[in-house]
């Protein structure tokens, strides 16, 4: 038997490789493997939905101090989500008592070690204050850094060396654009720092917090890097407007470059570094098949720390051979994902998650000693329930190959109901990991399918043009093929196929039920647009920047010929032709697709005397995360009651009984 040593020499060098299985090499250009339709052991013991959305042993999100001398984290309290923290190696936890009915879904250390910072809106309206807390009291009522009324604030920078200010981004002095200001922690007296001329999307600043580059849209479908000289901005690079999901991630250590993970000339984004003064591109870091989706950069130095990718099951590179080694024995027999949460400002502790498709381990990590255990997901009290995810290849009919992810419950019996999940954006993407949503309608006993169609993000920019024009159009037909291959595939009753989603993806849900009433037993639409006329028109004001964007990939309701088309690729339109039962739901509150939008529908459906169930949250709004558990449950019933009826699938027992 090898050694210990050995073993974790070997899974070091796979780290440095850059992935935790062989399939950022060989096996994502493998052909996929033909799964079993069927899958071992009995069904699922039904879960109470508390376990998904209420469970008090929720825990996640866990960053260290600067100082490396403390761990925060999101936890349960009170029905609701705050923010704990203790001391390293300590048992003396805290609780941050927000004095708000709402829950917090993430937060940042200050630069003392002791203060916290999070956001926080008023029942879903997306306005959202910055709040201010200290470890040391953590009963008194959070301090309003940003209580300017209508506007929308978050936190751009903690600034290093400097524990009495932060820099926060507003759109307060005009509600299109964001501006920077430093606020102080004591007297939230805040400075403008940097004024928005009306066009810039994305502001970078270094370390001290002073402005250093900026992305401007300099003509409808061109954007500009620019960088601060003296007292003026210099122009560095153009990008196009495909190029949008470029990310300023910070200054090199010694000043004279940018980190920028970037699709510039190519059609993957890579990590590229930019030298400051000659614009020249070197690159760092790329993925042979999909975009570098995200790197983690040392807030202090400003070094890229790892870069992580999603071509299938979650790959990773390290940049720092130690802290590769310092992560080695985390690594799992099977596959499994790995996230860097944060960083201390000595750049050695860090905090790490390790997932699969069944839930998360939290870890902290340094250099010579061995991982600390920090807390485990909540559904890892109850995985052997939960599904198992597996990333599948579907052929759409004008042969495009469609990436999609198939999880399947234990004891899954085939062909049995499907659920086809559709996701939002539509610029996202869905990837291998926990979701409650997904693992609740596999514990009810469905399979589901979550099909990345043809505009969704992180394949390239090829891949993302195919949505050109193909709302309601191809588009759909790529979630139209996924179904066919399920059923071909003796996975899926073709009798028993739902369709689900959000957002776009409850729009996906509509244009199914009425473009192709015949695939599907019944939907479930939430927050879905129903007119893209309404919805273009109606756009919160700080989607200004973007709306040639949507122009480009939908039509521009201003112009007559755009405007028909968009009202032909509208479900609102097509009510008539809706044939199967429709369930929907709305956040009263939601700034993005407005109730309005689910209202039309359902009376357009009501008209016809269609079948439609209306959900209406009236303290929420576009239900990217819930503000109380009470609007979870009350949500995850509706579908799950719905699909019961509809697929014949599990319903669990009735909250709170």
């Amino acid at each position: 038997m090898a050694s210990r040593t050995t073993l974790i020499i070997a899974l070091v060098q796979v780290l440095l490789a850059g992935c935790s299985t062989a399939t950022d090499t060989a096996d994502h250009a493998r052909a996929p493997v033909p799964l079993p339709a069927s899958t071992p052991g009995g069904p699922p013991s039904l879960l109470p939905l508390w376990k998904f959305f209420g469970n008090r042993e929720t825990n996640w999100g866990y960053k260290i101090s600067p100082d490396g001398a403390r761990v925060g984290w999101i936890g349960s309290h009170k029905s609701r989500m705050t923010v704990f923290f203790r001391t390293v190696g300590e048992r003396d936890s805290g609780i941050l008592d927000t004095h708000s009915p709402r829950s917090v879904f993430g937060f940042d250390w200050a630069a003392d070690s002791r203060r916290v910072l999070y956001i926080q809106d008023r029942d879903g309206d997306e306005r959202h204050h910055v709040y201010l807390m200290s470890v040391d009291s953590p009963d008194e009522r959070p301090v309003d850094l940003t209580p300017w009324e209508g506007a929308t604030s978050w936190v751009h920078r903690i600034v290093h060396g400097d524990p009495d200010h932060v820099v926060i981004a507003s759109n307060r002095r005009d509600l299109t654009v964001f501006d920077l200001y430093r606020v102080s922690l004591a007297t939230r007296e805040a400075t403008l720092l940097a004024e928005n001329p009306g066009d810039v999307t994305t502001w970078l600043t270094d370390v001290a917090g002073r402005p250093r580059a900026r992305l401007r849209q300099t003509g409808p479908t061109r954007l500009d890097l620019e960088v601060a000289r003296a007292a003026e901005w210099a122009r560095l690079q153009t990008f196009d407007i495909e190029e949008f999901d470029t990310r300023l991630l910070g200054v090199t250590s010694d000043g004279a470059g940018l980190w920028l993970t970037s699709s510039r000339g190519r059609d993957r984004r890579a990590l590229v570094r930019v030298d400051i003064v000659t614009g020249a591109e070197t690159m760092v870091h790329e993925h042979r098949d999909v975009d570098v989706d995200w790197v983690t950069v040392d807030r202090v130095t400003g070094q890229p720390v790892a870069a992580f990718a999603v071509p299938d099951y979650p790959v990773w590179h390290f940049f720092r051979p130690e802290l590769a080694a310092a992560v080695a024995p985390l690594a799992r027999p099977s596959s499994f994902g790995l996230r860097i949460l944060s960083l201390d400002d000595h750049g050695r502790r860090a905090t790490v998650e390790i997932f699969t498709e069944r839930g998360s381990e939290h870890f902290l990590v340094e250099p010579g000693r061995d991982p600390v255990p920090l807390g485990r997901s909540e559904s890892m009290a109850f995985a052997d329930q939960l599904g198992t995810t597996e990333p599948v290849i579907i052929q759409a009919r004008d042969g495009l190959r469609l990436h999609a992810y198939l999880t399947r419950p234990p004891g899954y019996r085939a062909p049995g109901p499907l659920v086809l999940h559709v996701h939002g954006g539509h610029w996202a993407r869905d990837s291998w990991g926990y979701s409650s949503p997904i693992q609740l309608l596999a514990n009810r006993g469905y399979a589901v399918l979550q099909v990345n169609y043809r505009g969704s993000t992180g394949y390239g920019r090829r891949f993302k043009e195919l949505a050109v024009g193909e709302y309601a159009g191809k588009m759909h037909d790529d979630l139209i093929d996924g179904v066919r291959w399920a059923v071909a595939a003796g996975i899926a009753d073709p009798a028993r196929v739902a369709i689900y989603g959000g957002s776009y993806g409850g729009y996906s849900a509509l244009v199914g039920m009425t473009f192709t009433p015949d695939v599907f037993a019944c939907g479930v639409s939430s927050v879905g647009m129903s007119n893209l006329v309404t919805l273009l028109e109606n756009a919160p004001p700080h989607w200004k920047l973007w709306m040639p964007l949507f122009y480009k990939y939908v039509g521009d309701p201003s112009r007559p010929e755009d405007r028909a088309r968009l009202e032909a690729r509208s479900p609102l339109f097509r009510a008539r032709d809706a044939r199967r039962p429709i369930l929907i739901i709305h956040g009263a509150n939601d700034q993005r697709v407005r109730l309005r939008e689910s209202e039309q529908m359902v009376e357009a459906l009501q008209r016809e005397g269609k079948d439609v169930r209306f959900v209406i949250l009236p303290d929420e709004g576009h239900l990217r995360a819930y503000g109380n558990w009470r609007n979870l449950i009350r949500h995850y019933r509706e579908v799950e009651v719905f699909l019961g009826q509809c697929l014949g699938g599990g319903v669990g027992p009735a909250p709170g009984g």
